[in-house]
């Protein structure tokens, strides 16, 4: 048996209204973070806002050597008052290591009062690339 034409659009306008409910419930982003986000793909910004949001010693260098894709978050999670997010970015170029590009890697910062309190390396998808 067929199904008929509006049938079949009300089951796509139901699959658009669903996937549109899950993006508006997606991880919620703070404005510090956003920023990062939205400023990731400028080395020189990205490294500036690390250094900006980041308390000492908690961001590695190595976030900022290479060229990167704005990063997707992939996980929002609050624990002991912490806001992590995990992230994953692809290396577009890496004058410091040339097996990094085309990497994903795989990162989480947890935030506390618009700082990034804590930082930790998931690795790249796929393997262990060293810079």
């Amino acid at each position: 048996m067929q199904k008929s034409p509006a049938g079949l659009w009300k089951y796509l306008a139901l699959m658009l209204l669903l996937a549109g409910t899950v993006g508006f419930f997606g991880p919620k982003l703070i404005p510090e973070m956003e920023e990062v986000i939205d400023n990731f793909t400028d080395r020189a910004k990205r490294e500036a806002l690390l250094q900006k949001y980041g308390e000492p010693g908690v961001v590695p260098q190595e976030l900022a050597l290479c060229d990167m894709t704005k990063p997707v978050v992939s996980k929002t999670e609050e624990k002991d008052g912490i806001t992590y997010y995990t992230m994953e970015s692809r290396v577009e170029k890496c004058e410091h290591s040339e097996a990094a590009v085309g990497t994903i890697r795989i990162f989480v910062m947890g935030w506390k009062g618009g700082k990034i309190v804590k930082f930790v390396w998931g690795g790249p998808k796929g393997g262990k690339v060293e810079y």
